[in-house]
């Protein structure tokens, strides 16, 4: 009976941590969509960009090594304009894929993998973190932002630190 138990250990463990991966994903998928969403509706553009990027140049709370970030933004507006809003949309589908998939596998269902798309959820935490370091670096801060990149770190020590042998690990 306790060799049963222990046995079973790294599956609750692994569990546990594939469950708290896929609330984490479904969180970022919520959050990334509806900050997309928002600059879809609100007409986001070019001339977005250039009051950010405009502002960035007067602003003393940007850093000096944001300049060549803000002339590129200003050097083609419009590419940003059009970009900023489709990143958002794509890191919350991407999110949302990710959460699906994991919850799928926490339910068993037959065809899906067991296993974390490690690579593709450590890329999309990194970029995600990222975007929000580009947006913060140009003092464009919100509420919704430092929980975007507290949920992103945290999938992203999930995925990195967890060992394959225990995210891997399956009852059987």
């Amino acid at each position: 009976m306790i060799e049963a138990a222990v046995a079973r250990r790294p599956t609750v463990l692994a569990s546990a941590v594939r469950a708290a991966a896929v609330a984490v994903s479904g969180a970022l998928a919520m959050l990334w969509a509806i900050e997309g969403v928002v600059k879809v509706r609100a007409g986001f553009g070019a001339s977005d960009i250039l009051l950010v990027a405009d502002g960035a140049v007067r602003n003393t709370r940007v850093p000096e090594w944001f300049a060549p970030i803000g002339a590129l933004m200003r050097g083609i507006p419009a590419v940003f304009g059009v970009g900023i809003p489709m990143l958002e949309l794509l890191l919350g589908a991407v999110f949302a894929v990710l959460a699906v998939g994991g919850l799928l596998a926490l339910l068993r269902v037959r065809g899906v993998a067991h296993r974390s798309p490690r690579r593709v959820t450590t890329v999309a935490a990194l970029v995600s973190g990222g975007t929000l370091a580009l947006y913060w670096t140009s003092d464009q801060l919100i509420a919704q932002y430092p929980v975007l990149l507290v949920l992103s770190l945290l999938l992203l020590a999930v995925e990195t630190l967890t060992p394959s042998a225990v995210v891997a690990t399956t009852e059987g």
